[in-house]
């Protein structure tokens, strides 16, 4: 069978072989190598690549925008995915009532392997709330259906500024109930049931969780979540600045594209903000985790915080795994080095990609 992936399928093994756990401020930290440079505080040759063509793409389409344009965001021909299964994967869409006032489009992806009962992973995906398809995930949920033999459950959430707060986590509860409601149907577990999301779809991960009273969701996985929506500048809770970023001199201008691509939707008001519109405060746990009582955060489940080492959500997050882990919550934080925001969408072209699908498959496992 033809290989698509665009690198050496060894360079997954041997960040796998050569991770390593260090003690930041305290707190254990897996360490996921550059697979192919030994060098510390550098970008990923293929990060390196990637990072330089967005940069050009998105000066070219600020000139020609004149600023900020939804239908920029919403329109990346540069999250390009392939298809890395090697086996069948049966896959399904259909639309789920939320609340008695509307439907989403829901998508379940399952190896015909899998066993009769299987665990879940319901993935809510990333775009600042705003942009983000089926589309662009479709392979990786592929590739973890097949490499976990769990169900895959992908809902198409509503995104502002049409929909704005709280509706994207109405639409991710509901679909999490409804794998509940309809486990049986869908050959499911509704007792191993876990949630991961990437970016806006960590922080709506974390949303769920806080409203998980019934304690539905027994495991949770955050990609570069957003943690904080709030201002870097005025917050008191943790340390934002240069220094948290260390990077050789060659990647300093690339790196920092890409850590300022990010930041530069930080600062807004609540009223700014295009998905909270002035519904909530910054400061509401269910827009930014780290401002949960203790109460709340001691309730939450067995979690991972992936997080990448050239990324401006990468020290909210990273204060927020130390906050748990602090509580003494079940709490696993991961750095992948020489990466930036985002590489979940390059799957296929990037390791990391794959590999942290991998791990996602793996904690899927421990349930």
């Amino acid at each position: 069978m033809e290989d698509n992936r665009t690198y050496d399928a060894a360079l997954v093994a041997a960040m796998r072989e050569r991770e390593r756990t260090e003690d930041v401020d305290g707190v254990p930290v897996v360490m996921k190598p550059i697979p192919d440079d030994n060098r510390e505080h550098v970008l990923d040759p293929r990060v390196r690549e990637v990072a330089a063509r967005k940069r050009a793409m998105f000066a070219e389409r600020a000139e020609r925008a004149g600023g900020y344009s939804l239908a920029n965001e919403r329109w990346r021909p540069d999250k390009v995915t392939r298809d890395l299964t090697t086996g069948e994967v049966v896959e399904t869409e259909r639309l789920i009532g939320v609340g008695g006032t509307h439907r989403i489009d829901v998508f379940t992806y399952r190896a015909a392997s899998a066993p009769a009962c299987a665990r879940v992973l319901v993935f809510l995906h990333g775009g600042g709330f705003t942009a983000g398809t089926e589309r662009i995930y479709h392979n990786q949920m592929r590739f973890i259906a097949e490499r976990s033999g769990a169900l895959v459950v992908f809902p198409d959430y509503r995104l502002a500024p049409e929909c704005p707060f709280p509706a994207a986590i109405e639409d991710a509860v509901a679909t999490i109930e409804w794998v509940r409601d309809h486990a049986e149907e869908l050959g499911a577990d509704p007792e191993r049931i876990m949630v991961a999301g990437d970016s806006a779809g960590g922080s709506l991960t974390c949303s769920c969780l806080l409203k998980d009273a019934g304690h539905l969701i027994r495991r949770a996985y955050l990609l570069f979540p957003s943690c904080d929506s709030s201002d870097y500048r005025t917050q008191s809770l943790y340390r934002w600045d240069e220094g948290c970023y260390p990077v050789a001199e060659e990647d300093r201008e690339l790196a920092w594209s890409r850590i300022d691509r990010i930041r530069a939707s930080a600062g807004a008001t609540s009223e700014e903000s295009v998905y909270v519109q002035g519904k909530t405060t910054l400061d509401d746990p269910l827009v930014s985790v780290v401002y949960a009582t203790d109460e709340q955060l001691r309730a939450f489940p067995p979690i991972t915080v992936a997080v990448s080492e050239y990324d401006y959500l990468r020290v909210a997050a990273e204060y927020f795994a130390r906050r748990l882990h602090g509580l003494g919550n079940d709490v696993r934080l991961v750095r992948y080095c020489g990466c930036d925001h985002g590489f979940l969408d390059l799957f296929g072209f990037e390791p990391q990609a794959e590999e942290v699908c991998l791990d996602i498959a793996d904690e899927l496992a421990r349930m």
